[in-house]
């Protein structure tokens, strides 16, 4: 069986500690299982305007595949387990 790609995007902001330590804890997952990461500046014209409106004061805020995963914490060994999910079974589930 082929194993799923997992691309992610993480919005973010450069002034907000959370996500600092969000993108560290995303790229300590990364050395650990292979993923394509996608990081948007909320503040920026890179970011889409609807995630811009939907998350500007959300941030940071991580999409698997396009669809929203998880925000404001993210712990490794939840993305671990949500990107084994994923790759298993095909399935996203969002951590609120």
């Amino acid at each position: 069986m082929a194993t799923r790609k997992v691309a992610l995007t993480l919005f973010s902001s450069s002034t907000c500690s959370l996500c600092t330590t969000a993108r560290e804890n995303i790229l300590r997952v990364q050395q650990k299982v292979p993923f394509s990461l996608k990081v948007l500046d909320i503040h920026k014209e890179e970011c889409p305007k609807e995630f811009r409106d939907k998350y500007i004061f959300d941030v940071p805020v991580l999409h698997m595949n396009d669809k929203f995963l998880m925000q404001h914490r993210i712990p490794e060994e939840s993305l671990i387990e949500a990107i084994k999910l994923f790759e298993s079974t095909g399935k996203i589930n969002p951590k609120y």
